[in-house]
């Protein structure tokens, strides 16, 4: 009976030992969330808007990334692949106000690949994060002719992006700033962001684009708001050309 005793006593320390090593696998293989501060503010889920301040470092202590020495979150949408895995699965169910430390392991952070000098291959990414702000995402909105005509009398910045030879042939919306937003092969001009940033100094600041028929002020406007966090941003939907085939004014491109 000793013995029975004594063998189920090994078999029970082996049954521990196993589930300790399984534990420590899974471990290895999720993500580890620590909250170090409560909070109380809207929930950061899905779909919605988000800004993180964040400190990034490698498990021996390198700081490869912080947001705070830029004086300036990261915003991005949660759930559309926009940050890593990670993070997706980190940030979800935040409180605005809540801060948290996240270990991601390689699968939900850069892999094998790394990320260029910055991040080695396999490697396991250390996160203190902030949620700053959670909210329904804003939208690129879409204008009619009167519509951007009332925008501007409440001091909307009218923006146009097309290029000068547009310019000169159709004339443009008086009082409208001229900016080119795309050279002629359709890669983005170069010089566009450092003039854009210039007129609107400010991501609440409202602002309309239009172009010849929509189509570039659609993607152009669409990528301010999502990627860059512009937050009041629209675009003349027909472009110039609906606005002269409703007969409204123009002005010489001079």
């Amino acid at each position: 009976m000793m013995q029975l005793h004594r063998q189920y006593g090994y078999l029970l320390l082996l049954v521990g030992l196993l589930s300790m090593m399984m534990m420590a696998q899974l471990r290895a293989a999720g993500l580890e969330i620590k909250v170090t501060e409560q909070a109380e503010g809207v929930i950061a889920a899905s779909g919605m808007a988000v800004a993180v301040h964040y400190q990034g470092r490698l498990e021996d202590g390198t700081v490869f990334d912080d947001s705070h020495k830029r004086g300036e979150p990261i915003t991005f949408i949660l759930g559309q692949g926009q940050v890593i895995k990670g993070w997706e699965q980190g940030i979800e169910g935040m409180a605005v106000g809540e801060k948290r430390t996240l270990t991601i392991p390689p699968e939900l952070g850069y892999g094998a690949a790394g990320a260029g000098d910055v991040i080695p291959p396999n490697a396991t990414l250390i996160f203190d994060v902030e949620l700053v702000e959670a909210s329904l995402p804003p939208t690129l909105a879409n204008l009619t002719n009167d519509e951007l005509l009332a925008a501007q009398k409440e001091g909307a910045i009218i923006i146009d992006i097309r290029r000068e030879d547009e310019w000169a042939q159709t004339g443009v919306i008086e009082g409208a700033e001229l900016v080119t937003g795309f050279q002629q092969s359709g890669a983005i001009h170069p010089e566009f962001l450092d003039k854009f940033r210039a007129l609107v100094t400010d991501k609440d600041t409202q602002f309309v684009l239009y172009c010849r028929s929509g189509n570039r002020t659609n993607m152009l406007g669409n990528a301010l708001v999502q990627q860059l966090g512009y937050k009041a941003a629209a675009h003349l939907e027909e472009g110039i050309i609906g606005w002269s085939d409703a007969n409204k004014e123009t002005v010489s491109y001079q």
